[in-house]
C-alpha cells in the first residue's frame, strides 16, 4: 500500500512526459527513415509499389514503433530514450516493475488513433491500459530504497 503512495508522489509531470514524448517521436521517426531507406537499398525494385502508398508506410511506421517501445523498455526496465534524457521511468501503477506483457500492452496502445490526445483528459491510453504510469526515477527508487531500509529495522538477526 505504501508503494502506492510513493507512486502518487512521484509521478512525472505532464510537461516531462510531452518532453518524453517529442524525444521519442523524432528518435521514431528517424528510424523509421532510416528503415526504409534500407528497404529500398535491399529491395528497389519492390519499392516503388510496396511503398508509394500510405498503407504500407503506415504498416512500416506502426510496426517500428511497436518494436521500439516494446524492446527498448524491456531491456532497460521501462526507460526509453526519452525516459532516459528526462529520468524517469515507467512502473505498475502499485510501484511494482512492469511485466513484459505490461510492455507489450503499453507499445501496442501507442498506435490507437488519437493516443497523444489522450494525456488532455488524464492519463494516456497506453498508461491506463496496461495500468502503467512513469514517475521521476531518482526519486522514486530513493524513497523505495528508504521503505526498505525502515521496514528492514528489527529484522537482523544477532548472532
Amino acid at each position: 500500500m505504501h508503494q502506492d503512495y510513493i507512486v502518487g508522489e512521484h509521478k512525472a509531470d505532464k510537461g516531462k512526459r510531452f518532453l518524453n514524448y517529442l524525444i521519442d517521436i523524432i528518435f521514431l521517426f528517424i528510424l523509421i527513415i532510416f528503415i526504409l531507406v534500407i528497404l529500398y537499398l535491399i529491395i528497389p525494385n519492390t519499392y516503388d509499389s510496396l511503398f508509394d502508398n500510405d498503407l504500407s508506410i503506415n504498416l512500416v511506421s506502426y510496426a517500428v514503433t511497436i518494436l521500439y517501445y516494446f524492446l527498448i523498455e524491456t531491456a532497460t526496465k521501462g526507460r526509453s530514450i526519452g525516459k532516459f534524457i528526462s529520468d524517469t521511468k515507467v512502473v505498475r501503477i502499485d510501484g511494482s516493475e512492469p511485466t513484459t506483457k505490461d510492455y507489450f500492452v503499453r507499445s501496442i496502445c501507442r498506435i490507437i488513433p488519437f493516443e497523444p490526445l489522450s494525456f488532455l483528459f488524464g492519463a494516456g491510453f497506453h498508461d491506463t491500459i496496461s495500468k502503467t504510469t512513469v514517475v521521476n526515477k531518482k526519486a522514486f527508487e530513493a524513497d523505495l530504497l528508504q521503505k526498505d531500509n525502515i521496514e528492514s529495522i528489527g529484522t537482523t538477526e544477532i548472532e
